[in-house]
Formats: C-alpha cells, sequence, structure tokens
C-alpha cells in the first residue's frame, strides 16, 4: 500500500514537472508572442503595392472569424486613413494619399498564400473620373466588400 502511494506521488510529480517544462518552453520559444499577436484582434497590414492611383494592401485579422464584415471593413479603412498599422505605413510624401484602396483579407498571417483570402474590401470615388483621396475625401467613396470563402 505503501509502495502504491509512492508511485502515486511520483508520477503525478513527474506529469506537473512535465507540463510546467512545456509551458515553459512554449513561453521562451516566442510561441507565446506569436499567439498573442495572431490573437489580438487588431488587424495588421502585411504588404502594400502602389500602381500609380490605387493602394493594394494585404491585411491579417489576427482573429478567429469576423462577425460582421462591413463593421471589420471600415476598421481596416479607418487604419489606412490614419495610417495606423503596426507593422506597416503608408507613403504619403511623394504620390500622396492613394484614390483607390484594393484590400485583400485573411485571419491569420500563416493563410497568406497558402489559402485564398476570406474577404476583398474595395474602396474606390462613386466618381472615377474626379481626384479624391482616401483620408480627405471619404463621403465621396464607395465601400465594397466581396467575400471569397
Amino acid at each position: 500500500m505503501i509502495k502504491c502511494n509512492k508511485l502515486k506521488t511520483t508520477v503525478a510529480a513527474t506529469v506537473v514537472f512535465a507540463v510546467f517544462c512545456a509551458v515553459f518552453l512554449f513561453i521562451t520559444s516566442g510561441g507565446y508572442e506569436q499567439w498573442k499577436e495572431e490573437n489580438s484582434g487588431i488587424p495588421d497590414a502585411l504588404s502594400s503595392i502602389s500602381d500609380g492611383t490605387t493602394c493594394r494592401l494585404i491585411v491579417v485579422a489576427n482573429r478567429s472569424g469576423i462577425r460582421d464584415a462591413e463593421e471589420f471593413a471600415e476598421e481596416v479603412i479607418k487604419m489606412c486613413r490614419e495610417n495606423s498599422f503596426r507593422s506597416l505605413r503608408l507613403s504619403t510624401d511623394i504620390k500622396g494619399w492613394p484614390k483607390k484602396l484594393d484590400i485583400r483579407v485573411y485571419l491569420r498571417k500563416r493563410d497568406v498564400g497558402g489559402k485564398d483570402p476570406l474577404m476583398r474590401i474595395l474602396y474606390e470615388p462613386v466618381n472615377d473620373g474626379e481626384k479624391y483621396d482616401i483620408r480627405d475625401d471619404r463621403e465621396k467613396y464607395r465601400m465594397t466588400i466581396l467575400e471569397t470563402e
């Protein structure tokens, strides 16, 4: 009976130690930081390509899903106007603010290149011939959301 209790105690201590080591390795290897970023809920732009008047962005949602596509799109457009993405800043010093936005949205950074985008957001002026920009003329723009999945 005493040997059985001692064995149970030893096994329990070994399991607790193994779990502690696994958590320690996860935190120190950067896994926790990556998990925290991927689940922050704050959208971030990974890349931008500008070809004259159109700025094409790849944005990650950093969340498990998007409940309200229109609300999410408005948040991303606002971040574009405020130039407030964490990993990227839009260059506005030479050609000014973009005239159009074409944004492809992925849930996670690891989805880019391996999966189709979750949605595409187009932000364009109602009158294509006019010279508007996304920051100063927001009332002259329309937002179109194309869900690809």
